[in-house]
């Protein structure tokens, strides 16, 4: 692994702190502007990622049974994509609020009802399977790295930020699993995602 690997992983690091100070900023002091740093910490972590497969790609192409890899990891980007921007009401994955007093709906069904963050999943699911494809130690990292930073940053959501801008997320949190679905989770997932509430 060469320095530039590792700018780019320390840039999609950093991302996971613009985003902790986003909702920092946003919802616990009521800074709007702050929402700013989710969506640039959001393209950092794409423009650090696609700089590891693009320098991954030029030293070892992949092979043909690379492409069940790639089908997995495009799988985990659509559920990615579909949690973070489908999957919620309008403002995303942003807890945010205008006044500190409104609290967002909760969402349980779906997605949100295989576990609190499936978010982490895909993310994590989505960086496994892009080494899976093309192997290396940059892109074995990243998904170590990046996993364990957006679990932390989803932990700390969980514990301080939701539960002051989520209604009812103390109900929530109480009933479904942080990050490891349980079958009966799954069972609710799915049948939720066929009739939702």
């Amino acid at each position: 692994m060469t320095a530039p690997d590792f700018v780019w992983l320390g840039l999609g690091a950093l991302a996971f702190g613009l985003m902790v100070l986003s909702d920092y900023g946003q919802v616990l002091r009521g800074r709007r502007g702050a929402g700013l740093l989710f969506p640039l910490g959001g393209a950092l972590l794409i423009a650090a990622t696609a700089a590891l497969l693009v320098r991954r790609w030029r030293t070892a192409p992949p092979g043909p049974g690379s492409l069940f890899w790639f089908a997995g990891s495009a799988l985990m980007l659509l559920l990615l994509i579909y949690t973070l921007f489908f999957a919620l009401p309008a403002g995303g994955s942003s807890a945010a609020t205008a006044q500190k007093d409104e609290l967002r709906p909760l969402v349980d069904t779906g997605v949100f009802a295989l576990c609190r963050h499936p978010g982490v999943l895909f993310l994590g699911g989505f960086y496994a399977c892009l080494w899976g494809a093309l192997g290396g130690w940059a892109l074995g990292l990243a998904f170590v790295l990046f996993t364990l930073l957006d679990a932390a940053y989803a932990a700390w959501q969980g514990e301080t930020v939701f539960p002051r801008s989520i209604r009812g997320y103390t109900a929530y949190r109480a009933a479904t699993p942080r990050f490891i679905p349980t079958p009966g989770s799954l069972r609710r997932c799915l049948h939720t995602l066929r009739t939702p509430k």
